[in-house]
Formats: C-alpha cells, structure tokens, sequence
C-alpha cells in the first residue's frame, strides 16, 4: 500500500497534477491490460480449438498494434509502468530477504508411519540427517548413513532418521506441513513438500522439541559453492546454503540456546 501510494504521489508531481498530461500513460495502461487479455483469450481458444480462434487472433494482433503505436507516440505510459514495476520487484525482494529467517511453517502434519518413526525416536537422542535425495534406493541410503555417522561422529548404536524435503512454490510465504514416513529396507525417512528448505527444518525440530521434550539433532554436509550465490538462491528460490540458514532461523525462533535444537554440519 504504501509502495503503491508513494508511485501516484510521484506520477502526480511529475505530471503537475494534469489530467490532460496523464491521459497518454493511462491509454498506454489500459491497453496493455486489453491486449494482454486478448491474448489470453486466443492462448485458450487455440488450445480448445474453438472454431473462433482466428477471429480471437486477429482482435490480439490489433491491440498489440495499437498499443505499441500508442508507446512510440507517447512514451510515458511505458516510463510509468516501468516505475511500478521497478518498485514492486524491489519492495518484494527487500521484503522477502528481511522476513526469510522466519519460522513461517504455522501447522504441521504426519501419516501414522511417520508417527511411529518418531514415537521410537523418542526413545534416545532424536538424530535427523537431512538428505536430498538422488535414486532413492537402498545403496543411497547406506552411503548417506555412512557418510554422516563418519563425517559428525553418530554412535552406530544411535538410530537416525532422514529427512527429505521437494521444493513447492517459493512464492507461498506461509503454510503448512504434511510429512509421510517411508521405510526402505529398513531406513526410516520422512519427506514432505515445502516452499523453502531450511524454514521446513527448523520448524520440524522445534515440533520435535516441544512435543518430546528432548533437544533434537540435525546433520548436514558443506555446500560446495559461493556463499553469496547460495544466499541469493534462498531468497529467490526456497534452497541455498542450509545448514546456516536452518541454525539461524532456530536462533531467531529459540533465544534460549539451552533450548534450541543442536545443528550439526560435518564433511
């Protein structure tokens, strides 16, 4: 809202408050909005093969002429939209990278196997290895297992439970959980659908947490790459550098480092 009334307080000052002065860029506005329409329209009917489809195109072409004559004559409709556009883009990104530490995750879910893999955690340390996963067979999991009990020094007598997380729609901020628990030849993994990785981390160690009243444990590997280009990766896209993203978000989520779930990365 603001983003927004800051623009009209701009075009108004850069136009002098002339309607007259105005009028080419709204024209230009409310013909991108009909050609983009139009066009819309004609995607659709090709792709039902209505028997209209032609006379659709040739309705989108004479808009898209018309407003791009009306952009060559009279440009500031053009210069406008590109404020808005430009300001928007910049707001969101500045937003998103301001509240992606949060925890988002508001509820979250499980299928009864995942519930049992849990309830037999529960038993000792709660050890999570997060895994992203290649084949999905058995081999991958025994190296993974081996990989990990070597790499952050796991007792082989501690089980461990893996963790999987497939990427959603990075632009959903908020949601919730739905783990299922899989068993493959032995190997209890959890996998779920989120639209960043490391917020679906931390919020399952802190349910971990208050429900079992144990201090969980999390293991990852080093990422291999450019921390400023893994930072811009999470922001645009839900997955980066995790293991520092997921201690940070479980800082900002648990000020009481007696209290909040132990990050482990080894490798």
């Amino acid at each position: 809202m603001l983003v927004f009334a800051s623009i009209c307080f701009a075009v108004t000052l850069i136009f002098e408050a002339n309607v007259e002065a105005q009028g080419g860029a709204y024209a230009t506005g409310v013909l991108v909005l009909m050609t983009s329409a139009a066009v819309a329209v004609t995607i659709s009917a090709w792709r039902r093969s209505q028997a209209m489809k032609w006379a659709f195109l040739l309705i989108s072409l004479v808009f898209s002429y018309t407003t791009i004559t009306n952009i060559i004559e009279r440009p500031d409709g053009i210069k406008i939209a590109s404020l808005f556009i430009l300001a928007i883009v910049s707001a969101s990104f500045v937003s998103r990278a301001l509240r992606s530490t949060e925890l988002r995750v508001e509820k979250i879910e499980f299928d009864e196997t995942a519930k049992q893999f849990i309830e037999e955690m529960t038993q000792g340390e709660i050890r999570i290895v997060t895994n992203r996963r290649e084949t999905g067979d058995v081999e991958e999991y025994r190296f993974k297992e081996h990989e990990k009990r070597v790499d952050n020094h796991i007792p082989s007598s501690d089980p461990i439970l893996f963790y999987e997380i497939e990427l959603g729609d990075a632009s959903e901020f908020k949601g919730k959980l739905k783990i299922r628990g899989v068993d493959i030849e032995g190997y209890k993994i959890l996998r779920t659908h989120a639209p960043t990785v490391p917020n679906a981390i931390a919020a399952l160690l802190m349910h971990l947490r208050d429900k079992t009243e144990k201090i969980p444990h999390v293991y990852f590997g080093w990422s291999e790459g450019n921390p400023a280009s893994y930072l811009v990766r999470y922001i645009l896209f839900g997955e980066g550098d995790t293991a520092p993203v997921t201690r940070e978000i479980l800082r900002q989520a648990e000020p009481d480092p007696e209290r909040r779930p132990n990050v482990h990365v080894g490798g």
